[in-house]
C-alpha cells in the first residue's frame, strides 16, 4: 500500500531515516552516565547527589575533571596541574587566578562548580 504512495527512492530515504533515527537513540542511551556508581565501587550507592558529584575540587581533580569547568581546555587544565604541583594546594578557589589566563571573571563562571578542599586528617 505504501508503494502506491511513494516511489522507490522516497523509500529509501524513509529507511534510511528510521535507521539513523535508531542509531542516535541507541548512542544517546549508551553514552549516559549513571546517576550513581556502580555497586561495590568506590563510594557505594551513598556517594552524594548528582550536584556534589558535578562539583570539581581545584586540589585533586585530574585533567578531565578540570576540564568540565566552564574556560577550561586541555591546555588550561594542565596549567592548572603544573601549578598546583610546583606550588602546593589551593587554600581558596580565587588561588587558582595565579595560573596564566584565569581571571576573577573565570571564577565567577565557576559559581558553585569549583572548590577547594581542606587539608585530610594527617595534614595531607
Amino acid at each position: 500500500m505504501i508503494g502506491k504512495y511513494l516511489d522507490r527512492r522516497e523509500l529509501g530515504f524513509l529507511a534510511a531515516a528510521a535507521a539513523a533515527a535508531a542509531l542516535f537513540v541507541l548512542l544517546a542511551v549508551g553514552d549516559t552516565a549513571p546517576l550513581r556508581p556502580p555497586e561495590g565501587a568506590e563510594g557505594g550507592a551513598a556517594a552524594g547527589t548528582l550536584w556534589e558529584q558535578a562539583q570539581v575540587d581545584l586540589n585533586t581533580a585530574g585533567l578531565d575533571a578540570l576540564c568540565t569547568l566552564p574556560g577550561v581546555g586541555g591546555k588550561r587544565a594542565r596549567a592548572i596541574l603544573e601549578d598546583r604541583a610546583a606550588n602546593g594546594p589551593y587554600e581558596r578557589v580565587e588561588d587558582v587566578t595565579r595560573v596564566s589566563g584565569i581571571t576573577q571573571n573565570t571564577i565567577r563562571d565557576w559559581a558553585r562548580l569549583a572548590y577547594v578542599s581542606g587539608p585530610g586528617p594527617e595534614g595531607e
